[in-house]
């Protein structure tokens, strides 16, 4: 009986499943690896290569590694590991154990030259970032597993990335594979490359610049952009503190996040140039119209006004210049808190720009029913609103833009490999604001708040400059404001009559001077002079060739 049963399954299984075991045995003896794809190269608009790859090892030990302390000493010195911690990793009851990633190919070299049972190696295409820091908070960083972890990297990871491959070959006794016998693949598809707006050489004349001023007035932190006004194209941004891109882990991950579009302040006076633009629009006032400043005191709403001086009856215009908070009150209670609000949130604030980068915040902007008081004097000073730095410089590209409203962006194209364009990224108009003419007009008030006013040290020798400073008491989270802890900015356009970049500069915490004017203004003048000097050089050669 038990013959015949045995009889039974033997053709049952030579019969019926006989494909299946065949299959089961052909894996035995095949090995399956995914081929990774090359990520895609990140250019800069003249096409200096910003982010690229190359190949990197990453060496490991099984438990046929012969445990021993000359060995482990040879290994680690290899390495460049300390020897305890490399001898408390290999520990011979462990089937695998990483040693150490990313190591270069002349480590690898030596490795291989140890001859060792069960020391080994894996290769990997390593992303490498040839500038260092060198717009960091903008390119940002992808994972050992080819997976963007911020900036454009992250934004742009299902482009960058590509498709992996696979391979399916037979493999010998020891478990090595035999490529060259019964080898089948598909090939990966490498990625796209990305060309963003940014500028490497004004790129480092921001860096320069900025950092050179964060650390000469301490600040804790600090932001500044350019921008072309017409396109929207972002030509600079930087942060500071910044972080080298090859060696991202060996920072806090605050020092990541991109400040320009993830954090929030009240700007303070380099706000005041959208109640401005809002009265002119609306007919409230005229730049010549004057108003009583209140010899530099002004209580309303419950709420004390300040200037920095006691002005009387000055214009309009000079109300700008000197950046009176209350002269600005006062032309804000001529427009009323509907208005207000609407040009505030036509400008841009309390709502995403929606740059091509992960990450930014809306900033906050409350409507009318949710005011006090005091509001109407607060906000268009710059106070209970909070903003991005990149809202601010496109709020103020509007003007520079005859009053069109433009999104921001970084990206340019996504092309393939053979320089073929995949997808491109036009200008993308928002909104009109205001019309053309209250633009104009707000660009001669604003030239004169450099030439006359608080952003003298803003000027740019040879051009009209126009922008605004702002020095504003950061917010205390649990009421109030710091004593002595301020934001102080400059925000701008140049030339004022025909504008080319709009550039801002915003230090957290200067110390021990925090005045917009003197702390940021002469950073706005320095960043200016050298952009458009490099501009102009790219024109004419240009045109020569």
């Amino acid at each position: 009986m038990i013959f015949f049963l045995l009889i039974a399954r033997l053709t049952y299984v030579q019969i019926f499943k006989s494909s299946e075991f065949k299959a089961y045995a052909s894996l035995q003896h095949s090995i399956f690896t995914e081929i990774q794809p090359l990520r895609g190269i990140v250019f800069d608009r003249n096409l200096k290569e910003l982010a690229v790859n190359t190949v990197s090892y990453s060496i490991f030990a099984t438990n046929e590694f012969a445990v021993g302390k000359e060995l482990e000493d040879k290994l680690a010195s290899v390495l460049n590991v300390d020897v305890n911690k490399l001898s408390a990793k290999l520990n011979p009851h462990k089937n695998f154990v990483w040693l150490k990633r990313n190591v270069n190919p002349e480590i690898s070299a030596k490795i291989k030259g140890l001859n060792v049972p069960g020391l080994g190696q894996l290769r990997r295409n390593k992303r490498f970032y040839p500038n260092g820091s060198l717009a960091g908070h903008v390119i940002g960083f992808s994972d050992i597993d080819n997976k963007g972890l911020e900036g454009v990297e992250l934004y742009c990871d299902s482009y960058l990335s590509g498709i992996k491959g696979w391979r399916l070959a037979h493999r010998d006794a020891k478990r090595r594979e035999l490529i060259c016998w019964g080898y089948r693949s598909i090939l990966p598809a490498d990625g796209y490359n990305l060309v963003l707006t940014i500028d490497s050489v004004i790129q480092g004349i921001v860096e320069r610049h900025t950092q050179y001023a964060a650390r000469k007035y301490k600040a804790i932190s600090a932001t500044a952009i350019v921008m072309e006004p017409h396109s929207g194209e972002i030509l600079a941004l930087y942060n500071y503190p910044d972080y080298d891109l090859n060696n991202f882990g060996d920072y806090e991950s605050s020092v990541h996040r991109n400040l320009a579009i993830t954090d929030i302040f009240e700007p303070g006076s380099s706000f005041k140039f959208v109640t401005a633009a809002a009265a002119i629009e609306e007919g409230r006032v005229k730049p010549e119209d004057k108003f009583f400043c209140e010899k530099g005191r002004y209580r309303i709403g419950g709420r004390l006004l300040h200037d920095y001086k006691p002005y009387g009856e000055i214009s309009f215009k000079e109300i700008m210049e000197h950046s009176s908070n209350i002269g600005m009150a006062k032309v804000a209670q001529l427009l009323g808190e509907e208005a207000l609000y609407k040009y505030i949130k036509d400008f841009g604030f309390g709502s995403l720009t929606g740059i091509d980068l992960p990450g930014e915040v809306k900033g906050i902007v409350r409507a009318p029913k949710e005011w006090s008081g005091a509001s109407i004097t607060s906000i268009p000073i710059g106070h209970e609103v909070a903003v991005t730095p990149m809202q601010l410089i496109c709020g103020i590209s509007c003007l520079a833009n005859d009053g069109i409203l433009v999104k921001p962006k970084i990206l340019k194209f996504i092309q393939d490999k053979d320089g073929r364009i995949i997808k491109s990224f036009p200008r993308h108009v928002v909104r009109r604001v205001v019309s053309a003419k209250t633009a104009a007009a707000l660009a001669e008030i604003l030239a004169g708040c450099v030439e006359n006013g608080t952003g003298k040290e803003a000027g740019v020798r040879g051009y009209k400059t126009a922008g605004k400073t702002g020095t504003a008491q950061k917010v205390n989270p649990e009421g109030g404001y710091y004593e002595g802890r301020y934001f102080s900015s400059f925000v701008g356009f140049v030339p004022a009559d025909e504008p080319v970049i709009c550039i801002l500069v915003v230090l957290n915490e200067p110390r021990p001077q925090y005045f917009g004017g003197r702390c940021a203004a002469p950073v706005f003048s320095k960043i200016a002079t050298e952009t458009l000097r490099y501009l102009k050089m790219s024109d004419e050669t240009k045109k020569v060739n």
